[in-house]
């Protein structure tokens, strides 16, 4: 069957998209906002401010965590409906001609939820909120679309041969899912069938059609890719590189630093007014594609009925407001400049297992390595071995470091002094001997690891550190949430920090000195809100360089990284920055 090309009237759609998206946000706003005080009041009852991925099992065991599970799949649920169904619905409203309320196709899309009230339905949301995100194939929810998998597990993945292929072999088999049920929702929404019914036969609308749809998704790509183009010409560099040219004899810098803003600003702002019609205009294309696969004929957009024109009035008041706005504010930020795009990065360097990969890693040699590289810590991991010393080590055996399978809790000292780490002269340290390398040149983060971080741990390792008076040079760190609230309970004169990668609630109330974040999870909300609660924050495991330039010019205390030779060099290029440099990096946050 040939497929022709259908013409959408894209401008025509855009006061209705944007009507239906205030719409829907505005409600999924409403429906967070309640949904975050129900799940804070049911957290507070169990005596937690938030819910972490070192304290999370309290949701399995108690009824308040129960119904806090409830709460978070609901939202899934509610949240693919208000956000995707409502702009399916809207699409095939547009393809035949139907012009309905708002209110009316949300209504139809809330109506609709019964159906996903089952294990096909639970598979399907679960695949649009969470899966879709990660593999980049199928529809997805705004919520949940920069998912992506931690860092610090990523980076194991990729120096992983096996695991890199399983994963690649997992994305693959994800995305192909993704692509032969794309159209599942359309048939539950606009044809009225069954989750199952739906799915089997997008499965074999897409198994007549797939080269179609590929070759049509590819034309899409390059589309959005040259719009992209286009769009970053238009509103950043043509813009930028004329106001070059217009102040090339211009001394006043508050004048070019006012154009450059007021630039950059403008061109974001444009920018995300497109992107918020990206998704509905793919959604609406989606459905053509799927009317046409199940018609196999061609889908034409007719002309809406009633067809009034539009008061310009409230969409040129809406545009002056805009462009005040931007020039007062660039303004302001212009005759501020230093206090708004400060030249010199405030954010510190602390040396991933002792000193990151410029030495073996958790030995003495490597603690000396990020003390001659000027980082401010250093952070290393302690375990218990059979006789009860601590040693550092950070995987559950020696087997990468030394070759030897062993865990250190099944071996004594004397064992464990025997190996030698990463093929060198490097001899597994104790907690005493890293301590004595770090007094008086970093501050050390000690984190309590494995299956003997337990109370014991924190006992002895605080009473190691007040032998040695260092106070005020160590930082007790943990995964393990309760073992941080126990020292902050019972030795508050002790440095503490909290680690986690993922969480709900107010993580800026926790009970430690330092918040340490994975950096998917380190938003500058949670960054202010924590200084705000008067706690520092530590982003691990920034190694990139785009990581790390990003952590680096953002308000966070200190990242915990290890490429520090590169993070160094980036430090000293962006204090060496421009003013046109240090706006671009203030624009990113």
């Amino acid at each position: 069957m040939k497929h022709n090309r259908t013409s959408i009237p894209r401008l025509r759609l855009i006061p209705e998209i944007w009507k239906y998206q205030a719409f829907t946000k505005c409600l999924l706003v409403l429906l967070l906002a309640l949904i975050r005080t129900a799940a804070l009041f049911l957290l507070r009852m169990t005596g937690r401010v938030a819910v972490s991925s070192g304290d999370y099992r309290f949701l399995f065991r108690t009824w308040q965590g129960v119904l806090i599970l409830i709460l978070f799949v609901a939202v899934l649920f509610f949240y693919v409906s208000l956000d995707l169904n409502v702009k399916i619905l809207y699409a095939g409203n547009v393809l035949n001609g139907v012009k309905e309320p708002v209110r009316a196709t949300v209504k139809r899309a809330l109506r609709a939820l019964p159906k996903f009230l089952n294990p096909d339905g639970v598979g399907v949301t679960l695949y649009v909120a969470l899966i879709a995100p990660l593999v980049g194939a199928g529809l997805n929810i705004s919520l949940t679309k920069d998912l992506k998998v931690p860092s610090f597990i990523s980076s194991v993945i990729a120096a992983t041969p096996l695991y890199s292929t399983l994963y690649a072999v997992l994305i693959t088999v994800f995305a192909v899912i993704g692509v032969a049920h794309i159209f599942c929702l359309h048939g539950v929404l606009l044809d009225g069938l069954s989750i199952r019914t739906a799915r089997w036969y997008s499965r074999e609308l897409m198994s007549k059609h797939w080269k179609h749809f590929l070759l049509w998704n590819t034309r899409y790509a390059l589309f959005m890719f040259a719009l992209v183009t286009l769009e970053i010409v238009l509103f950043f560099f043509a813009p930028l590189t004329l106001a070059g040219t217009l102040f090339a004899g211009v001394s006043d810098v508050t004048a070019i630093r006012f154009l450059t803003i007021v630039t950059l600003l403008s061109g974001s702002v444009l920018t995300g007014v497109v992107s918020s019609l990206v998704t509905p205009f793919y959604i609406v294309r989606i459905t053509v594609l799927y009317r046409q696969y199940s018609k196999g004929v061609q889908i034409t957009v007719p002309p809406r009925p009633g067809h009034v024109s539009r008061n310009p009035v409230p969409f040129l008041g809406l545009v002056c407001i805009a462009v005040f706005a931007t020039v007062s504010l660039s303004s302001l930020m212009a005759q501020n400049f230093d206090t708004y795009f400060p030249r010199d990065t405030k954010t510190k360097i602390i040396a991933h297992r002792g000193g990151g990969n410029e030495a073996p890693e958790n030995t003495v040699a490597g603690l000396k390595t990020a003390i001659a590289l000027g980082s401010f810590g250093s952070e290393i991991d302690i375990q218990r071995t059979a006789d009860g010393y601590y040693i550092v080590n950070h995987d559950a055996n020696f087997q990468r470091v030394a070759k030897d399978s062993r865990t250190p809790a099944e071996m004594t000292l004397s064992q464990v002094r025997r190996l030698r780490v990463q093929d060198s002269d490097s001899r597994v340290a104790t907690l005493e001997e890293m301590l004595d390398a770090a007094k008086g040149h970093l501050l050390l983060f000690i984190e309590l690891k494995g299956d003997t971080a337990d109370t014991q741990m924190c006992d002895d390792v605080v009473k190691i550190i007040k032998k040695r008076d260092m106070l005020n040079e160590a930082v007790v760190i943990s995964m393990k949430y309760d073992l941080i609230d126990y020292i902050e309970t019972w030795y508050p004169e002790v440095l503490s920090g909290y680690l986690t990668y993922f969480g709900y609630g107010d993580f800026a109330k926790l009970n430690c000195d330092f918040l340490g974040v994975e950096e998917q999870s380190a938003t500058p909300s949670l960054i202010d809100a924590t200084h705000a609660q008067g706690r520092q924050v530590l982003v691990w495991t920034p190694n990139t360089l785009d990581a790390q330039e990003y952590f680096l010019t953002s308000n966070a205390d200190a990242i915990i990284t290890d490429n520090v030779v590169q993070a160094n060099k980036i430090v000293n290029r962006l204090n060496e920055r421009n003013d046109f440099e240090r706006i671009l990096s203030a624009f990113r946050w």
